[in-house]
């Protein structure tokens, strides 16, 4: 039996390690938990991991790494069980559809716990990545603005698509009725703005993330960082209403809290407002030595880079939070593991 302690004592180390508050109510009762004893992380790269440590298996599509919030959640030990009681399905690349694959893996088992984040690829983040952050000169493209504003667009239109948002309740959905325990729990996530309030004029205004200016085919102009944040903030409004019709023990969290003054473009970090290599800038660029692969053999080398930037998984890892931001994520989730955990008991005991 978990051993018995002030509910007092439990909420001051509870505030003193979480970013989320919690009311002082009842301090004087003592308590004991109800910790779940299974585990099942599902969704995209951003729950994959991606560029954030080292594969745990060898499934090289999916790319699930040791850095990521499900890994580093599960060896903060909240639970009762033992590392079979994890299931790590989270595929970089999935999309809404792909859920069905992955509860279809769980092979018929329930979790006390369940975490997910999805969506981003549905939603153009890729693309826009690619189109309005990452995209090169080409003599075959006269107006690469006009190039960056097309994915925009229908990202933009994709997040008013009513017929996503229906699939995505429908997702979850699913996970509740298949995968879910009774009196358990699913933490679906949101994602974090890739970019700090833009301001005209600021650092990142008039450079551009490419690593190679002279093939460079866009600055990271303040209008393209506005639009690429607003999409977000769209997406995370629409998953919280998503979750907010989902019923008992569906939680949305908000991962974009969490990355306050850490985001790339932050007005502290004019000297270096990219951060490619800051472990205080929580996202990865194409310039970032990732844990994995590291940094290139000599001859691979981009010249005046570390890392090979044709080398796909260091292409892939662009825009995916760096380790530092999962460790955020699991300590966060793990709060709230011990939070919804808590069970008063009488006093006399």
């Amino acid at each position: 039996m978990a051993s018995i302690i002030q509910l007092s004592a439990l909420l001051a180390l509870l505030n003193f390690a979480a970013a989320t508050p919690i009311p002082a109510e009842n301090k004087s009762e003592a308590c004991t938990f109800s910790l779940p004893s299974s585990y099942a992380a599902l969704g995209d790269s951003f729950a994959a991991g991606l560029g954030s440590g080292f594969p745990v298996d060898d499934n090289v599509q999916c790319q699930r790494q040791n850095g990521s919030y499900p890994f580093q959640l599960f060896e903060l030990n909240p639970f009762n069980g033992n590392p079979s009681s994890f299931d790590f399905q989270a595929c970089s690349g999935d999309e809404l559809d792909d859920i069905d694959a992955q509860v279809a893996k769980l092979a018929q088992k329930k979790f006390d716990l369940i975490t997910l984040t999805i969506s981003g690829n549905d939603f153009g983040f890729g693309d826009i990545a690619e189109a309005c952050v990452y995209q090169t000169l080409s003599p075959n493209i006269t107006n690469p603005q006009r190039v960056c504003d097309a994915a925009f667009s229908i990202g933009e239109a994709q997040v008013k698509d009513k017929s996503i948002w229906k699939k995505f309740d429908q997702k979850l959905s699913l996970i509740k009725s298949s995968a879910l325990n009774n009196g358990g729990r699913i933490f679906v996530t949101g994602y974090a703005k890739f970019f700090a309030t833009p301001i005209d004029g600021d650092a990142c205004d008039s450079i551009s993330f490419f690593p190679i200016p002279q093939l460079a085919a866009l600055n990271m102009t303040a209008a393209n960082r506005r639009r690429a944040n607003a999409i977000t903030d769209a997406v995370n409004r629409g998953i919280q209403k998503s979750v907010s019709k989902s019923g008992s023990g569906v939680q949305f969290i908000d991962f974009d809290k969490l990355y306050e003054g850490r985001r790339f473009c932050e007005a502290k970090n004019v000297e270096d407002p990219i951060g490619a290599n800051n472990p205080n800038v929580f996202f990865n660029d194409l310039r970032t030595v990732l844990p994995f692969p590291g940094v290139a053999d000599v001859a691979q080398q981009t010249p005046g880079l570390e890392v090979d930037i044709t080398d796909v998984l260091q292409q892939n890892s662009v825009f995916h939070p760096k380790i530092g931001a999962h460790r955020i994520l699991a300590a966060e989730l793990n709060f709230r593991v011990l939070l919804d955990s808590v069970i008063p008991v009488s006093s006399d005991v």
